[in-house]
């Protein structure tokens, strides 16, 4: 038994920092609507049939999106726009793109074009949002029984409340409730904080590639060991009983059921592998709460191992943050500062780098913005990676020399993590100013160096 009881702790960190706020919460809202709208109208400016219904989906439906731990508007905001059979074009791809050409057509305030990718049109926000709208169409059979399907790489017959109410089924059948003679201590619905604690833990490191979504929410469910009275115990014993199955496998499948594979994909069974190695670095640091005489402060500084947030110890969290907030100084009496421009895949100008999460597949084009460094003088960039992606694929240092008027360097962003962008200005061998900016990439695979 875990000796220190921090549940109410738990409870509150959770209540505070972990489960979404009603602020995001309506922002979110609102995002949705707005681009619900705004397909509506597109839709009619192509002469095209609107959708009839639509649907929340994902973790906004389940009410399993955490607040994101660095403080950033990292979220994804997953609806099903639902059409009768006959509204649609045959194809599932060409159903897709109306959808996008719809968007498109009112669009604004993007940091790229619409996408219409494999399972869904996604949109990406410069605050850090992004939207997936997935489309389904219906029809109704002379018995009045209504079939959905789903456009991916073709159509599939699928509901799109099926894992909404396969979360909720299990957040009731699972978590401890009262009964005829004892009734539980903790708070009800405790799988659903359960899976959110877990969520939080896999976003908890800016540099961790770890699962997310339906994979995180299937392991967990999975996973999950209930406890009546205390949360931190239910959380321990399930961050240890997932641990111990991912030890003998990684690989996830839709908890509804039809063989498909949630990690089909290399990148995300290589996410599943990085959490049970994860686990096993940060899962002996709760060894402390079991020891006799286990103090509170020991107890909450074993669970920071876990959280890595300033409500239980923040030293790893204040370390990192004093690293990036890290500036540059010039003692030489020359400065330099460092532009960069934001630029999509298609060669379309954003505009300046301002800190927003970029997504992957855009570009960064880096310049001296300004300097009192008379010429001639060499401009050197230097891009330093973190992460897991970037250390497994050996591309932690890049480096590029520039010089004449107004040097600059493009590279692509794909590696997702914190990176210390700095361009140094040298003039007869020696350095004589520097700058330095932060980028910060949500996923993918970062800093590619441009041919």
């Amino acid at each position: 038994m875990l000796q220190f009881d921090l549940s109410a702790e738990l409870l509150s960190f959770h209540d505070q920092y972990v489960k979404l706020d009603d602020i995001a919460k309506k922002k979110l809202a609102e995002v949705r609507d707005t681009n619900l709208q705004r397909i509506r109208d597109g839709l009619g400016d192509l002469s095209r049939p609107v959708f009839k219904d639509w649907r929340n989906q994902g973790g906004y439906a389940m009410e399993t999106v955490v607040n994101d731990p660095a403080g950033e508007s990292n979220h994804d905001i997953d609806v099903a726009v639902i059409f009768e059979k006959d509204d649609l074009p045959a194809g599932a791809l060409a159903a897709r793109q109306r959808v996008r050409d719809a968007i498109l057509k009112r669009a604004n305030k993007f940091l790229d074009e619409p996408e219409a990718r494999t399972n869904a049109v996604t949109v990406w926000y410069a605050d850090g949002y992004h939207l997936d709208f997935a489309v389904y169409r219906r029809a109704e059979d002379i018995f009045g029984n209504i079939t959905y399907e789903h456009a991916s790489t073709d159509w599939v017959t699928r509901d799109p409340d099926e894992v909404t109410r396969w979360l909720n089924k299990a957040v009731d059948d699972k978590s401890p409730a009262a009964g005829l003679l004892l009734a539980p201590k903790v708070r009800v619905r405790q799988l659903r904080r359960i899976v959110r604690l877990v969520k939080w833990f896999c976003r908890s490191r800016t540099s961790w590639n770890l699962p997310g979504g339906m994979i995180a929410s299937a392991l967990v469910v999975e996973c999950y060991r209930a406890d009546p009275d205390r949360d931190d115990v239910a959380l321990y014993n399930t961050l240890t009983a997932l641990k111990a199955r991912l030890d003998g496998d990684c690989r996830v499948y839709h908890p509804l059921g039809g063989g498909r594979e949630l990690t089909g994909k290399q990148k995300y069974l290589t996410q599943v592998e990085k959490l049970r190695d994860r686990l096993g670095d940060h899962l002996p640091k709760l060894n402390q709460l079991f020891a006799q005489g286990c103090s509170r402060e020991q107890a909450r500084g074993a669970w920071d191992w876990i959280f890595n947030h300033t409500f239980w110890a923040g030293k790893e969290a204040l370390e990192e943050a004093a690293a990036v907030a890290k500036t540059d100084s010039s003692v030489s009496g020359y400065i330099v500062a460092l532009g960069c421009d934001v630029i999509t895949a298609k060669g379309r100008l954003i505009g300046p780098y301002n800190g927003q999460l970029l997504p992957k597949n855009m570009q960064l084009r880096f310049y001296v913005a300004s300097t009192n460094v008379p010429e001639p003088y060499t401009a050197r960039f230097e891009i330093k990676n973190t992460g897991e992606e970037a250390r497994a694929e050996k591309d932690i240092e890049l480096k590029y020399e520039a010089s004449g008027y107004q040097p600059e360097w493009t590279v692509d962003t794909a590696y997702k993590g914190t990176h210390r962008s700095s361009v140094y200005a040298v003039k007869n061998g020696a350095t004589v100013a520097s700058a330095s900016i932060v980028i910060r990439i949500a996923g993918g695979i970062w800093h590619r160096r441009r041919q």
